[in-house]
């Protein structure tokens, strides 16, 4: 369960980026720019039928308009993943909380490799874009 300030956002688009995979942007429900986060940050996403799922986020960190997320869909899943694909749309309000970051680059190291699989690649994007 997150802590701290929560954030109320508007499913600005969701689209299809790969099979079982959807990608979600969400933008400050008041139009306000959104907190600013660091790259390997996460959200805790409130969802539909009270169940609260960590995203990482993988749009660039200096963008402050928008946060963008990608979901896989889990065969296994119970019931985070099939309710944002299924349940959650374009334009629906969500409770999101302020990025947290358990992931960071070391700003101190003098190079850095990413090395990635799967869904696993999401924080990795915003790491790159940084970098």
């Amino acid at each position: 369960m997150s802590r701290g300030p929560q954030l109320a956002v508007r499913v600005a688009r969701k689209a299809v980026e790969a099979d079982g995979i959807c990608s979600v942007e969400l933008v400050a429900a008041d139009g306000a720019p959104l907190p600013a986060f660091s790259a390997g940050a996460h959200i805790d996403v409130h969802l539909p039928g009270g169940l609260t799922r960590q995203y990482s986020l993988c749009n660039p960190p200096a963008e402050t308009h928008r946060y963008l997320i990608a979901v896989l869909r889990d065969a296994a899943s119970r019931g985070g993943s099939s309710a944002m694909h299924d349940r959650v749309q374009e334009g629906d309000l969500l409770t999101i909380s302020a990025p947290k970051n358990h992931f960071p680059l070391a700003p101190q190291a003098a190079s850095h490799l990413l090395l990635a699989g799967g869904i696993g690649i999401t924080p990795l994007l915003c790491m790159a874009e940084h970098l």
